[in-house]
C-alpha cells in the first residue's frame, strides 16, 4: 500500500484564474473527492452547457485528475458529455465541465 502513502502526501498546485474562483474543498470528513464550484456558465455551438471553475491545476507527472458529476446531478436534465472528465498532468487550462441535455422520455416504455 505504499502508493496510497504517496498519494496522500502529493501536492497539487491550484491557480485561480479569476476572483470568483473557489479553491476546492471536501464537504465532509472522509469524502472521496473535493467539490468544485462553477463560476461561469455558457452554451457552446453544440448545445452543451459548459460550466467554468475559474481554476487551473498542476497535476504531477505520472498522475491524472478525474472529474465526476455529483450524485445530485440526477435531479437535473443534464449528462456529463464525456461521462468522466480526465485532467491530464500536462494540461494547464481552466477546468470546465460540459453537459449535454438528456433525453426526456414521454412515457416509461423502453
Amino acid at each position: 500500500m505504499n502508493i496510497l502513502k504517496n498519494i496522500k502526501s502529493m501536492k497539487v498546485k491550484i491557480k485561480k484564474l479569476n476572483d470568483a474562483a473557489i479553491i476546492p474543498s471536501y464537504a465532509k470528513h472522509g469524502d472521496a473527492g473535493m467539490d468544485l464550484t462553477a463560476t461561469s456558465k455558457i452554451y457552446d455551438e453544440y448545445g452543451n452547457v459548459a460550466y467554468g471553475t475559474g481554476l487551473a491545476f498542476e497535476i504531477p507527472e505520472g498522475y491524472v485528475g478525474l472529474l465526476f458529476p455529483r450524485s445530485s446531478n440526477c435531479k437535473q436534465d443534464l449528462i456529463l458529455s464525456n461521462s468522466v472528465g480526465v485532467l491530464d498532468s500536462g494540461y494547464r487550462g481552466e477546468v470546465m465541465f460540459k453537459f449535454k441535455p438528456s433525453l426526456i422520455f414521454a412515457d416509461n416504455t423502453y
